[in-house]
């Protein structure tokens, strides 16, 4: 093998190193991090798993730290039967989840790889790898801390690859990098971007199957269609230790469906309201064009409007700076509730996405339009009809919150696009009156859509009113649409300033006056710098901060010292002076908390928040109280001790049957849940013939806690219920009972939201509560089957490629004759004819 082959590949990894440690630098070369707010919630959810990780080498996979107990799927959940994993680790240069730089890094390799396989000069591969890396979205994410979503995202042109590999009839090759991809993808832990590229590889299959009809190759289209469904398997079978716990969690969330008449008559899934609260407009969508062409985000700094200048006269520096990022979202008039900046794509992408449409010929470029255009309308949300039928007949559709951010697919069909736009332009086969009619249509189209977006008008805020009565001034309204119009047309002009220079290149290059080669560098660095004036507007290197602050826990404070005095730790905290119930994870850095930040809430503890502790909080106090929340922190920081806390366990001396989960609820009004208990019927039957005698005695208590093992030691001379503070979890989805060291039979649900058991009477009796999910376990050992299987596919895969010569394609764009020499255009090609290279 010429192994000079492979310089030009070890430029553009050294290419995308640099790009992205230097863009990322405080982090690369200083180890300083980000703020990433959810990570700094995510870390306070995860710190009682930890603690125990740190303790026992091992993560309980339940945990008392936030909302009054949950399983840890979704928080917190250490993989060893997936054997990838140090190949996923690898991809991120073995750095943590916080190295945001290795993140970008491992975006721009993998799709430098898939351009590769798409047969691009590695120059345009750069081109590719930049434009899908250095984005204001993936930013965006990045400074949030949707870090699972960057390493999903990182990984999704890698399964493509794969998969176009497969129906090119690279059968072995494809399927390993196929199965090895998608394994990774989904060991990121993002399903909701995962199943965004299932959708997406799904018109891939279908553009292949109208190529296949053309050619008459369905056999073909056929094989790879069912060996790319077998290496779903493997990929979904080595990350079954995840999915399966998660699968059967969902169940009991948001994403479930509740035992309420309402709720359940609608089905499982989420409310569509919610679904679909971060809906990207229509309109907006020329900020993929234009950035400030809606106003710009939260994120980003506007010191030279005039709205600033008003509300920050006489101000000193160090203020100037609050004043702004206490302004910075008013600038924004989208249909979404906020948003940390505006989603660009990159004027010269865009214009060389709409070029290639026109351009580039095959199979190829109809996945990527539509693919492109199906994911943009699935991030209009509320905003496109077709989401309104999506919602009632896309399986899962309905499980998943935010859609905008489909943006993060569209994004990587506009660059691949965009790229072979470029490998076409300097294609010898391409006729030179192809090329002029596919510029003209670009450079047409952009700067239209620039002129619309720069000069179209703007619109009012949905906070414009509240804001001007609050500071009062009452011509705020116009002044914010001066700045936003000011806004939209200085961007407007910035972006026809980079497609004419992008246009000029392509120009000069079809006159002969610019060889491709070098067309291609300064395309290259005219998106880099496109992208990277954008990025930045959100990122300084004053956002970062040292490793040591931006790991630490939440500051303590008083009350946190003053109710970790009790002697007795086993109780639950509600924390109103860090933030309201479902969005206060910082309480969990130093107790058992009844709040919590996460998406994957269980259902009934949310169903009880809303209906019992968002209003009339202190006439609810019992129902703090059932789930042992024994302090309550005030809004103003004061600790007040409940006088309705219940403890750990007790026994009641009565309970009522009730028809259904709405009665249940309801009764919770005026239950004494020291005294009584609720059980809904379909619940009822371990309770039949009991007949509770009250017994003065009897005693109950939590001799031993561990997440994942409670023991309890009781006496009672007859018959008892009951009642514990632990979340209801079925007892078939992981919680085993045992008394005195035998099997025991399960605890049920009673008040709607807590666990209750019938006992039977003895002395010094031991009861445990162990959580041991069969679906984790066995989901391990099935785990390391498939993934072993996966490594094995890719490796084979690898050897006969290297027998075969490693093929890499080569640098071609030094050998592209002058404009003179230039042939008609070809016909188009089917990718599925056996036995010859495309």
């Amino acid at each position: 093998m010429d192994y000079k082959k492979l310089l030009p590949h070890a430029i553009a990894i050294a290419v995308m190193l640099a790009v992205a440690a230097i863009f990322f630098a405080p982090n690369a070369f200083y180890g300083k991090l980000l703020p990433q707010g959810d990570n700094v919630k995510a870390r306070g959810m995860q710190t009682e798993t930890k603690a125990y990780l740190d303790k026992e080498g091992t993560a309980p996979l339940w945990t008392n730290a936030a909302f009054g107990g949950m399983p840890s799927f979704q928080i917190y959940q250490k993989i060893d039967g997936n054997l990838t994993k140090p190949v996923y680790k690898a991809m991120f240069l073995g750095q943590p989840i916080t190295s945001v730089w290795a993140q970008v890094f491992a975006a721009m390799l993998c799709m430098y790889l898939l351009m590769l396989v798409l047969r691009v000069d590695w120059r345009v591969a750069i081109f590719a790898a930049l434009a899908y890396g250095i984005t204001s979205y993936n930013v965006d994410i990045l400074e949030a801390g949707h870090s699972t979503k960057m390493n999903a995202l990182a990984m999704m042109p890698g399964v493509f690859a794969g998969l176009i590999l497969l129906y090119r009839e690279k059968w072995l090759l494809g399927a390993g990098v196929f199965a090895l991809f998608l394994t990774m993808q989904i060991n990121a832990n993002h399903v909701q971007i995962t199943y965004y590229t299932l959708l997406l590889c799904a018109i891939y299959g279908a553009a292949a199957l109208a190529d296949a009809i053309k050619a008459k190759s369905l056999a073909n289209w056929a094989k790879a269609s069912a060996i790319s469904l077998a290496c779903l398997i493997l990929g979904f079978g080595s990350n079954i230790s995840r999915l399966w716990p998660t699968y059967e969690f969902s169940k009991e969330t948001i994403r479930g469906k509740s035992e309420l008449t309402q709720k359940s008559s609608k089905g499982d899934g989420l409310d569509k309201d919610y679904l679909f609260g971060w809906s990207y407009g229509i309109g907006e969508s020329l900020t993929l064009l234009v950035p400030h062409a809606y106003g710009g985000g939260a994120n980003e700094s506007f010191e030279k409007t005039k709205f600033f200048d008003l509300v920050s006269r006489g101000a000193s520096t160090v203020e100037k700076k609050q004043i702004a990022r206490q302004i910075a979202s008013s600038f924004y008039w989208g249909n979404q509730p906020f948003v940390g900046t505006a989603i660009y794509f990159g004027a010269i992408v865009v214009f060389l996405a709409l070029m290639g449409a026109f351009l580039v010929p095959g199979r190829t470029k109809w996945w990527l339009v539509a693919g492109g255009i199906f994911t943009l309308t699935l991030a209009w949300g509320k905003n496109f009809f077709l989401n309104d039928i999506l919602y009632d007949v896309l399986p899962m559709f309905n499980k998943f919150r935010a859609v905008s951010m489909a943006l993060g697919i569209s994004q990587m069909c506009f660059a691949i696009l965009a790229a072979l736009g470029i490998q076409q332009w300097f294609n010898q086969e391409t006729s030179v009156k192809a090329k002029q009619r596919a510029l003209y249509i670009g450079l047409g189209s952009t700067v239209l859509l620039c002129l619309i977006a720069g000069f179209g008008g703007v619109g009012s805020g949905a906070n414009d009113a509240a804001l001007a009565k609050q500071i009062n001034m009452p011509n705020l309204s116009q002044i914010l649409e001066q700045d936003r119009a000011s806004l939209a047309r200085s961007d407007a002009f910035r972006s026809l300033g980079f497609i004419l220079a992008a246009a000029a290149v392509l120009w000069f290059s079809l006159r002969g006056t610019l060889k491709a080669g070098m067309a291609v560098i300064i395309m290259v660095a005219l998106a880099l710098a496109d992208h990277w004036g954008v990025a930045t507007r959100t990122k300084s290197s004053d956002d970062y901060q040292d490793k040591r602050i931006a790991l630490g826990k939440v500051p303590e404070q008083p009350y946190d010292a003053q109710i970790k005095a009790d002697p007795d730790p086993h109780y639950r905290v509600l924390d109103l002076a860090r933030g309201g119930i479902t969005g206060n994870a910082f309480t969990s850095y130093y107790h058992k908390s009844l709040s919590g930040y996460s998406a994957a809430k269980l259902q009934r503890f949310q169903e009880v928040v809303d209906t019992f502790l968002t209003t009339n909080l202190g006439e609810n106090l019992h129902i703090i109280g059932m789930l042992n929340g024994k302090y309550i922190v005030t809004q103003k920081g004061e600790v007040v001790q409940n006088p309705e806390v219940c403890g750990n366990a007790w026994f009641v001396e009565h309970f009522t049957v009730v028809p259904d989960g709405n009665a249940e609820i309801a009764a919770l009004h005026n239950l004494n849940p020291k005294d009584s208990a609720v059980v809904q019927q379909s619940f009822a039957e371990g309770l039949n013939g009991l007949n509770i005698q009250r017994d003065s005695n009897a005693t109950i208590k939590l001799t031993s806690y561990h997440p994942d093992k409670m023991e309890y030691t009781y006496s009672a001379s007859s018959e008892q219920l009951a009642l514990f503070s632990e979340m209801y979890y079925p007892p078939a989805k992981g919680w085993q009972c045992y008394l005195n060291g035998e099997p025991a039979p399960d605890f049920i649900k009673a008040n709607y939201l807590i666990r209750a058991m019938r006992l039977p009477p003895g002395q010094n009796m031991k009861l445990e509560m162990r959580f041991e999910p069969r679906s984790f376990y066995l989901g391990e050992k099935l785990s390391m089957v498939f993934s072993l299987l996966v490594l094995l596919l890719f490796a084979v895969g690898v050897w006969f490629w290297y027998k075969k010569g490693l093929n890499m394609p080569p640098a071609n764009l030094d050998n592209v004759p002058q404009p003179e020499q230039h042939k008609r255009a070809p016909e188009p090609q089917s990718i599925v004819k056996k036995g010859k290279k495309k």
